[in-house]
């Protein structure tokens, strides 16, 4: 899994993994149908975005298939992908403090500590 994310984890490393996707998808595809690349390239951008207007479809099972895993992977696989990086990008600790507020938080417990400690010891000694 950190492997995975590793490998996702900017959407410009996303971006090039969806370019791939599109353009080894309209490579197939221009393979199984006998179609122009270009054609094939509007082809599998469509697909993947599930728009699918129609002009262009798959006429052979190897380019059905082709489609059903363009389709399935790019919805099931790319777009989740994707919505978690924006996701994880908006997402604001707001309740998350910064490296010096912790700092001084634990100065602060210490002065306490060490207020506590005098206050004890004073109210120990013989005769007080």
């Amino acid at each position: 899994m950190k492997k995975l994310k590793a490998a996702t984890d900017t959407l410009v490393e996303l971006a090039a993994i969806y370019t791939g996707l599109l353009m080894l998808a309209a490579l197939l595809f221009t393979w199984a149908e006998g179609t122009a690349f270009l054609d094939s390239l509007y082809w599998a951008g469509t697909t993947a975005t599930s728009t699918g207007y129609g002009d262009i479809s798959p006429k052979t099972n190897g380019g059905r298939a082709l489609a059903f895993g363009l389709m399935h992977l790019s919805i099931f696989g790319i777009a989740p992908l994707i919505v978690v990086r924006l996701i994880d990008r908006l997402n604001e600790d707001r309740d998350a403090f910064t490296h010096e507020e912790q700092v001084q938080i634990l100065a602060g417990i210490e002065r306490i500590e060490a207020a506590i400690a005098r206050l004890e010891a004073e109210r120990n000694q013989p005769g007080a």
